[in-house]
């Protein structure tokens, strides 16, 4: 099936939130707080630099005869910016499993961005699809990445995506709006792996005034799969932008649940040549 940015060719990815404690945020209209919150989004989408990140990924996961399987790898992701792109182009590449480093791959990744190839990016994607079989269980998800949920709050998806605005909540006591999106129609951002859409709903949590966000969360399902997925964003102090922090996942279906926590650390910016070359950032 052919993969687009804005189609995510899976089974089933959700990117879900936890709901914060209710209390008031300040006054806003609801139009104004979807339009503050969406502007936020398409700047920062548009703005934020390439950047890779040190990830550790726990994964749990459960069949029906009650057999657990545990798994942490380390990896680093790569969040690509292309020239003219609307958001970014995401990598991963696992450096070890169970603390056993992952044969030939060192620095893989930033070497194959950083060549001259023409199909340099086929081949980083070739290698982000390879990484996918570190993942546990028999739901398959190769696009599990931390900015999946901001490519519902892009312009260009139009009258396909709903929004409206739900009550106030509060996140490690700071205020935050709360907004709901729904897809309303095809084509789908999240396709399943026969290319059927797959229409998903969510919620954002963003800063009342400036629509910074906060969390994220992502629902989508088919008939016999599901899965959450939470996303926290902070201000690297570092680099002075938000970044993402804590993804929080869980996939379910009949026999199967699998539970996983990915950390972000590290972060470090890249800059992006119109021949789409990478300029490789300081080492960790």
């Amino acid at each position: 099936m052919s993969r687009r940015r804005t189609v995510r060719a899976l089974p089933l990815l959700l990117i879900a939130a936890m709901p914060g404690a209710g209390a008031p945020a300040a006054a806003q209209s609801a139009p104004d707080a979807i339009a503050s919150v969406r502007a936020f989004a398409q700047q920062y989408q548009r703005e934020a630099p390439s950047l890779v990140a040190f990830e550790e990924y726990v994964q749990d996961a459960t069949d029906r005869r009650g057999i657990a399987e545990h798994q942490v790898t380390t990896a680093e992701l790569v969040m690509v910016r292309l020239q003219g792109a609307a958001s970014w182009v995401t990598f991963r590449d696992v450096l070890t499993v169970n603390k056993r480093p992952v044969r030939d791959r060192e620095e893989r990744l930033l070497k194959l961005l950083q060549s001259p190839e023409p199909n340099a990016l086929t081949q980083a994607r070739k290698i982000a699809q390879e990484s996918a079989r570190f993942n546990l269980g028999r739901i398959t998800r190769t696009m599990n990445v931390p900015d999946m949920a901001l490519e519902y709050l892009q312009p260009g998806h139009g009258a396909r995506i709903r929004f409206e605005a739900l009550r106030n909540e509060t996140i490690e006591g700071r205020p935050v709006v709360v907004l709901r999106f729904s897809e309303l129609a095809g084509p789908s951002i999240v396709r399943n792996m026969a290319g059927a859409d797959l229409l998903a709903r969510g919620r954002v949590w963003a800063e009342p005034d400036s629509g910074a966000i906060v969390r994220t969360e992502l629902l989508v399902e088919d008939r016999v799969s599901k899965g959450t997925c939470t996303v926290e964003f902070r201000i690297d102090p570092r680099l002075g932008i938000r970044v993402p922090i804590k993804m929080t996942e869980r996939y379910g279906m009949t026999g199967e649940t699998i539970d996983a926590v990915a950390r972000y650390s590290d972060f470090r910016r890249f800059t992006v040549s119109t021949d789409e070359k990478l300029t490789k950032p300081p080492g960790r």
